[in-house]
């Protein structure tokens, strides 16, 4: 990624940040406490003193409007040293909806305290099975939602969660609820990845208890936020598997098998190389999609579609290539690389696999 020097100056620091409070150590800590942690409310508290909340929210709302290839290196930076943090489900997903799909002055009342850190929401997505629009495991019935949603990531660290809640004329309405209102439970529970995230119940929710965004435009509001939110994931990724084959080539260049290094081997190194081309590809397509964002093109979900596609692929291979080529230590939990690989099959999942992401590409080049 080519940035600005004010881009690569933040980076930078980020960079040190993460390396000092969100290194893997901090990840390992984070999944022996009860799943009801969700990260270290202390390191987000200094994540918001850096700006991060208002990385791409525009001036007029107090932000820093920083841009969004901004935001993806600092993904990048997270993915390299897997922290645990709700940059993906608070900043990109649930500020930006709100963004998106709020009125004037729904924005102007909830976002300062998102910016300031006071408050943290959730978008109840099922993490598990993802579709464009609403996937109609809630439905609204008169004045009162029932239904679930499962895997919402940090959903049981919000203070207040984004319902989409699909239509019958196909649209979707986003419905802001507080977590505490009644009928709304919320079970946390921990994936693989170490990340907490939570089945979240309606039972009956008076929808008197939370209130409708209602912008100008809340479909489009939906499509593009998760666009957005598909991208950063994938900036994610990319910094993960960029972590990932760096450590192996450092290994392969220090270990000896038969006397030998094992990097003088011509067929450790083709799998290499092989994996050094995938990955500058699917970094080349996450640029892309977020320079895209930044130049404000409307339709970017094949740019969107192209890059989570090409990151699950990409750090299914690294990940899997790393651990083989570590030999039987890469699956002990002694070593960092078995928490990639894990992460690598949670994050494939989130927001879309690689055949869904292939056959929306498709669909929206015709065919």
């Amino acid at each position: 990624m080519i940035f600005t020097e004010e881009q690569q100056l933040f980076r930078d620091a980020m960079a040190d940040f993460f390396a000092q409070h969100g290194s893997t150590q901090a990840l390992r800590q984070l999944r022996d406490e009860p799943a009801n942690v969700a990260f270290d409310t202390q390191v987000w508290a200094e994540l918001v003193e850096l700006g991060l909340p208002g990385m791409v929210v525009p001036e007029e709302y107090d932000g820093l409007s920083f841009g969004w290839l901004g935001l993806g290196a600092i993904a990048e930076v997270s993915g390299r040293h897997l922290a645990p943090s709700p940059l993906l489900s608070h900043v990109v997903l649930a500020q930006e909806l709100l963004l998106n799909c709020g009125s004037t002055a729904q924005i102007a009342h909830y976002l300062p305290p998102l910016l300031a850190g006071e408050e943290l929401w959730a978008v109840a997505i099922d993490g598990h099975r993802f579709f464009q629009g609403g996937d109609g495991s809630v439905v609204e019935v008169a004045e009162r939602l029932s239904g679930k949603k499962v895997l919402v990531p940090d959903g049981a660290a919000a203070d207040r969660i984004l319902l989409p809640v699909g239509r019958a004329d196909g649209s979707v309405g986003v419905f802001a609820v507080p977590a505490g209102s009644a009928g709304v439970s919320v079970e946390a529970t921990r994936m693989m990845d170490g990340r907490q995230y939570a089945n979240i119940h309606f039972d009956e929710v008076e929808v008197s208890a939370g209130e409708w965004l209602d912008g100008p435009s809340v479909d489009d509001g939906w499509k593009l936020t998760l666009d957005r939110a598909m991208v950063v994931l994938a900036a994610e990724m990319v910094g993960s598997a960029r972590e990932l084959l760096e450590r192996t080539v450092q290994f392969l260049a220090e270990r000896e098998q038969f006397g030998v290094k094992l990097a003088t081997f011509q067929a450790l190194q083709h799998r290499c190389s092989i994996a050094y081309s995938e990955l500058e590809l699917t970094a080349s397509a996450v640029l892309a999609a977020l320079s895209a964002i930044d130049r404000g093109e409307s339709q970017i979900a094949a740019y969107a579609s192209q890059a989570k596609a090409l990151a699950n692929d990409c750090l299914t291979l690294i990940s899997s290539e790393a651990v083989q080529l570590h030999g039987g230590m890469g699956v002990t939990d002694e070593m960092d690389i078995g928490l990639f690989l894990k992460r690598s099959r949670v994050a494939n999942q989130l927001l879309g696999t690689s055949d869904w992401h292939r056959a929306r590409f498709a669909s929206l080049g015709g065919f």
